[in-house]
């Protein structure tokens, strides 16, 4: 763009940009301003809620999703800390009771970051980063995996994958 096409784009982009902000559009606000977050929190905790598989502890758990029976959780789990050389299921579903009804997923994740239960009962997980070399050196046999959206139906089939196994994307 020359610097006159500039100059003309910003004379006419400038003035929109002043007047929205002096419009004030609900963003100054004059008088009291009334506190957002004094209501009375609708949700409790539930300490010891979920019985993990075998065990197991809970770990770092990166994303909760209530499935569309409006009851049941499912949850992504990181192994503990990182799935990276571990088979154990990271993907859980618990009844309204915290009872667990069905796992999966082992050994297919490095770092499952968060999830969603879809209206059609399908699960997405995804793995937000890819095998290290210091992992790969630690668990002798494990593969490059990771940096990937994996489409589970309710049962655990892997319905489709997006991304390439251990490849980051541009953004």
């Amino acid at each position: 763009m020359s610097a006159s096409g500039f100059t003309r784009r910003f004379a006419l982009t400038a003035p929109v940009v002043v007047w929205v902000a002096l419009s004030g559009s609900g963003v100054h606000t004059q008088g009291k301003v009334e506190a957002i977050n004094d209501r009375p929190n609708p949700y409790r905790a539930i300490r010891n809620w979920g019985t993990m598989p075998e065990g197991r502890e809970w770990g770092a758990t990166s994303g909760i999703a209530i499935d569309r029976d409006g009851k049941s959780v499912w949850v992504a789990e990181r192994c503990g800390t990182s799935c990276a050389g571990s088979n154990i299921d990271p993907v859980l579903k618990f009844d309204e009771s915290g009872k667990l009804v069905k796992s999966f997923g082992g050994g297919m994740f490095v770092w499952p970051h968060s999830i969603h239960a879809g209206r059609d009962g399908n699960v997405w997980v995804v793995d937000s980063r890819r095998t290290a070399p210091d992992e790969l050196k630690k668990f002798p046999g494990e593969t490059v995996k990771g940096n990937v959206v994996v489409k589970f139906s309710p049962e655990g089939k892997v319905l489709l994958t997006l991304g390439k196994a251990g490849v980051a994307g541009d953004r």
